[in-house]
């Protein structure tokens, strides 16, 4: 297996994924983790957690307790995905769209009269770390903490192996655990039911998720929650300033928008590799995995595989195709509508004020790598301020 951190991905997904791709369907690393490149073995893989665990495999971010519902396998992980599942649904994130629009329409207004931004750390970041505070009803000036133990919590997350955390990981993973156990337990105290929280401790029946249940999926949410959604808007911003064609699509049609979320999480997604413990020996794409391996399910190589994707390196807006971004099987993204919307959102929201848009000058975007997720920093843009709108006329 080539090693991972000598990979082009800060310039360049698509010349790294494509040398992963060439070195076979399933490649082994000189430490004996593996690593799952092609669609059909990725599919293969992620639809059998009897033969390729979620347990332990996410022992090396430092949550002091099962991340619910990632790290459990069916059936308790069954029984997580039956509880949370109306809340995730599209039905159910559908009522949580008013709130997003508003929020992403009174950032962008923040700035759209300055004609330049940072998308970062002016969009990315603050959109999807506030409908998580909304979600969870935290205050709202506790983002700033969130988003701290969150980047010391993501960035320790290795691609080598089931390593033990490391003592900056435990120490703040730590700190988030007794943050959200005091948050929870003065929720218990004072009730109220109008945000997801609130009905999740409502849930007073059999199947209802214990204060470590929901200790265990708030962990998540702060890591996955925050950090995906801005990985994604990050790099997606930075393909349409660069390729004007596609982000004019955006802005004559908004119907386009998502199609092209779709696709732009397809080329370019957040999420590179998912982790997998092999329960058994198992023969996979004529390769042996040994029982007790660490295996990489390359979700982001495999959704380039020309075998399901023709031409897959070119961005289509059209495609409809099916990928791997979300992950795949029982354990596919629990939050992937919502992550879904709050993107739609971004983009329909941003191309109605700002349709014309580039990279500051000088400005070339880089990945930063190696990383848990793939994500831009920092992405000047520059754009012609929108025209100022004329007051409602009142008789």
């Amino acid at each position: 297996m080539p090693r991972l951190a000598d990979l082009p991905m800060a310039d360049s997904r698509t010349a790294a994924y494509t040398i992963l791709r060439d070195a076979g369907p399933v490649i082994r690393s000189w430490r004996g983790s593996r690593m799952i490149t092609s669609s059909e073995a990725a599919e293969y893989a992620l639809k059998h957690p009897e033969l390729f665990s979620s347990k332990r495999a996410f022992d090396i971010v430092g949550s002091p307790l099962a991340m619910v519902p990632i790290a459990f396998d069916p059936p308790e992980h069954t029984r997580y995905r039956r509880v949370l599942q109306p809340f995730f649904s599209p039905r159910g994130t559908a009522a949580w769209r008013p709130m997003m629009r508003a929020l992403a329409g009174e950032l962008i207004d923040g700035f759209a009269g300055r004609g330049e931004c940072d998308l970062v750390a002016d969009l990315a970041v603050p959109l999807p770390a506030q409908v998580f505070l909304t979600l969870f009803g935290l205050p709202l000036e506790d983002r700033d903490r969130l988003i701290a133990w969150k980047e010391a919590l993501v960035n320790s997350f290795g691609a080598q192996g089931p390593e033990r955390p490391s003592e900056r990981a435990a120490a703040m993973g730590a700190e988030l655990y007794e943050y959200l156990v005091g948050h929870i337990a003065r929720r218990r105290e004072t009730g109220g039911t109008d945000d997801l929280l609130g009905r999740l401790l409502a849930d007073t029946s059999d199947e209802g998720l214990s204060d470590s249940e929901l200790l265990g999926l708030a962990f998540l949410f702060v890591l996955a929650g925050l950090e995906t959604v801005t990985s994604a808007l990050s790099t997606a911003f930075a393909t349409l300033a660069a390729q004007p064609a596609l982000r004019r699509q955006i802005a004559a049609d908004p119907a386009a928008v998502p199609g092209a979320v779709e696709e732009l999480l397809r080329v370019d997604g957040p999420v590179v590799f998912v982790p997998r413990i092999a329960t058994r020996d198992v023969e996979l794409a004529g390769e042996l995995i040994p029982a007790g391996s660490y295996v990489m399910v390359a979700i982001a190589a495999a959704s380039r595989d020309p075998a399901e994707h023709p031409d897959p390196d070119t961005i289509d807006f059209g495609r409809r195709e099916r990928h791997l971004a979300f992950g795949g099987g029982p354990h596919r993204c629990l939050g992937s509508h919502l992550a879904r919307m709050e993107m739609r959102v971004a983009l329909e929201e941003w191309h109605r004020r700002i349709p014309e848009y580039e990279l500051a000058p000088g400005v070339t975007p880089r990945v930063t790598w190696p990383a848990g997720l793939v994500g831009i920093d920092s992405l000047p843009l520059v754009f012609r301020p929108p025209a100022p709108q004329p007051a409602d006329h009142v008789p």
